[in-house]
């Protein structure tokens, strides 16, 4: 028997009581876990620690900061730079010249250890290739594709927009976000998301501003 405020409890009473509290507290405790385990999206976050990979950016919600951004995490390791979508979870290397998702981070390792950094190339080359980059580390590098192999003028259209950036010395990251606006344009209204590049293309020619600082 226990004195507890002038009151007394049977030590079984006690020892039943938290044994119950007990069996409740546990299984929610597993299931926690269990939720915690079959979150793809978490669950990569943890196997890309492992793999040496460091957090730079996380973008938290769809159209966060511009229309054009995804919920997603991004990665760097060296020179190597990976994109973790919280959509279905899958992981894209961003350097890489023709990108696609990966499962996991242990088919990254893979490719990597069997494809190894393209050699630098000449500035007009990696100009273009920031651009690109960018693309890829928000997620539309297909539709950004297929823009400018199916429609001619708006593949003029970024031509034009990244000779004048680069003539211009301009800041490749932001010649790229002026693209993906207009891409976010092109399927609503084609013609204006034309004439969005081929504006901001004179603007550029006419105020270079070689400082600027596009986010990336």
């Amino acid at each position: 028997m226990f004195d507890f405020k002038g009151r007394y409890f049977p030590v079984d009473f006690i020892l039943v009581a938290l044994f119950a509290c007990s069996a409740i507290w546990l299984p929610i405790r597993w299931h926690r876990s269990r939720q915690r385990e079959s979150d793809p999206y978490k669950s990569r976050i943890r196997q890309a620690a492992k793999f040496g990979w460091k957090q730079t950016v996380e973008v938290p919600e769809d159209g966060f900061g511009a229309a054009w951004t995804q919920r997603s995490m991004r990665f760097v390791r060296g020179n190597e730079e990976a994109v973790l979508w919280h959509k279905d979870a899958t992981i894209t290397l961003v350097g890489v010249d023709a990108p696609f998702n990966f499962d996991d981070f242990v088919d990254v390792e893979k490719w990597i250890k069997a494809n190894p950094i393209a050699a630098e190339a000449d500035t007009a080359t990696e100009y273009i290739r920031e651009i690109e980059k960018f693309v890829v580390r928000h997620g539309h590098y297909i539709s950004f594709l297929e823009a400018r192999a199916f429609d001619q003028e708006f593949f003029m259209g970024f031509l034009k927009l990244y000779k004048a950036g680069y003539d211009a010395k301009e800041n490749p990251r932001l010649i790229a976000g002026l693209m993906l606006e207009a891409l976010m344009l092109y399927p609503k209204d084609r013609d204006k998301a034309l004439r969005f590049l081929s504006g901001f293309a004179n603007d550029v020619k006419r105020e270079p501003r070689a400082d600027s600082n596009q986010t990336e």
